[in-house]
């Protein structure tokens, strides 16, 4: 009996180092904004829908209309995350509260989701547990309608590239 237990530990401590390995090569964008800026800004989707504007394709804040990266490498964010960071607030101003409004009863965020829920496999985001293309599921998922579909699978895409990018 004391011997299962030990490889049950041993094990516990390999599958940990494995996912610790795997999540070493790349950053939460995400995670970056939950621990460094909303305690001042709250939810990233929520700041980008109410405080930043997209204008002509760039995004711009109230006080920081002229270079908002310039603004968010001044503003504590290191130089190799101002880019993915601003990319994924003009994303989340660009496709408003669709989530929240259609998934959020049952999801707590889209990032969440797709750490949880979500992989990629050959450039598809599919299901973790199910290896089934999200653009399948969706179509039976959350009385979506069918033209909701793409919408959703473009932004769990987004997300997955976030949440595990390489920056």
């Amino acid at each position: 009996m004391r011997d299962w237990r030990m490889a049950c530990c041993w094990a516990v401590v390999v599958l940990g180092g494995l996912v610790n390995a795997a999540r070493a090569d790349s950053f939460d964008l995400h995670w970056f904004w939950d621990q460094r800026c909303a305690d001042c800004h709250g939810h990233a989707g929520t700041f980008a829908r109410t405080a930043l504007t997209v204008e002509n394709g760039r995004l711009v804040g109230r006080h920081h209309r002229d270079d908002l990266m310039l603004f968010l490498g001044n503003h504590g964010v290191p130089a190799a995350r101002v880019k993915p960071l601003h990319d994924m607030l003009l994303a989340q101003a660009t496709a408003g509260a669709r989530f929240k409004e259609k998934c959020g009863d049952c999801h707590e965020s889209a990032a969440e989701l797709v750490r949880e829920s979500v992989v990629l496999r050959d450039g598809v985001v599919s299901g973790r547990e199910t290896g089934r293309p999200m653009a399948d599921f969706l179509k039976r998922h959350g009385k979506l309608a069918p033209d909701d579909v793409p919408f959703f699978v473009e932004l769990l895409t987004r997300v997955e590239r976030e949440v595990r990018s390489p920056y």
